[in-house]
């Protein structure tokens, strides 16, 4: 094919040259944009390009199974494969709801943490710290207010 159009563009020039006038432009770009783009020696642009249609494409031999099978038969199969994809859905449903308790139970801790962080820190066993003892008329002054003091 390709040796044909070589052929044809060589036929056109000498045609050119022999009559000694120039080729119309817009009449070869109308019957045959190939040859005159390979005439100037550029790339044929894509609107010039030729698309394959569906009526040359290859027939897909590869017959289904389900036009093989009866009406009933047919049908069973839908049944069959619609209760397999609800069983896939009902599972990755439940997978999902999962997923998503374990996400907020472990979002519960970390709040309870940060919340409890004030109180946990990391402390000198040997010093007293804050600590008075329930006995000490410090702790009794503040937290004991008795209104009659008895022996």
């Amino acid at each position: 094919m390709e040796i044909q159009k070589v052929s044809q563009l060589n036929l056109i020039r000498f045609k050119s040259s022999c009559l000694g006038t120039e080729i119309n432009k817009e009449k070869l770009l109308r019957e045959d944009p190939e040859i005159y783009y390979q005439m100037i020696n550029r790339k044929l642009p894509k609107k010039y390009q030729k698309k394959d249609s569906q009526l040359n494409m290859p027939v897909n031999a590869f017959v289904p199974p389900q036009s093989k099978l009866s009406k009933e038969e047919l049908d069973i199969q839908m049944k069959k494969e619609a209760e397999e994809k609800r069983i896939k859905e009902e599972a990755a449903r439940e997978k999902k709801r999962k997923d998503k308790l374990a996400e907020e139970r472990i979002e519960r801790n970390n709040a309870a943490a940060l919340k409890e962080r004030s109180y946990i820190y990391w402390t000198n066993p040997h010093d007293q710290g804050n600590y008075r003892s329930i006995h000490s008329e410090e702790y009794q002054s503040r937290n004991k207010k008795k209104k009659y003091e008895y022996y």
